[in-house]
């Protein structure tokens, strides 16, 4: 089961046409990754070695609007690891719904934070990954 973060939406999120803006949807979907990354202790060993994911390529797919007043889940999942990167898929549903409003691939490397370079994917953080993986709920 992937990992589920649930979010109002607020006046600030649409745009002129009522619905939620695009830019909002990568700020919301941004935030569930961290907190999926929080949730699995991904993000403490990250910080213990000063490394980080960064986003390297992006696809977002519109299905169905999402306006004001309105409560999505975004559902998070690691679905691929390799040595040097890997894929992250979103799925965004109003609340109560089963209709995916907005699907999302997200592919990542690892970095150093002080060298600014990529790093392969290894040790802690990849046995941790590849459990993510094995045991998505």
């Amino acid at each position: 089961m992937p990992h589920e973060t649930s979010f109002p939406i607020r006046t600030f999120h649409t745009d002129s046409f009522g619905h939620v803006n695009n830019a909002k949807y990568l700020e919301l979907l941004e935030e569930a990754r961290w907190r999926y990354a929080e949730d699995n202790g991904l993000l403490k060993l990250l910080n213990k070695a000063n490394l980080g994911f960064i986003i390297i390529d992006m696809r977002l797919r519109f299905r169905d609007e999402v306006v004001e007043g309105d409560r999505i889940t975004v559902s998070t999942q690691l679905l691929t690891l390799g040595s040097a990167s890997g894929e992250v898929e979103q799925l965004v549903r109003k609340e109560g719904q089963s209709k995916i409003a907005l699907k999302s691939l997200f592919h990542f490397i690892l970095v150093d934070r002080e060298a600014r370079a990529p790093v392969p994917i290894d040790g802690d953080i990849r046995e941790l990954l590849l459990n993510v993986i094995a045991n998505p709920g």
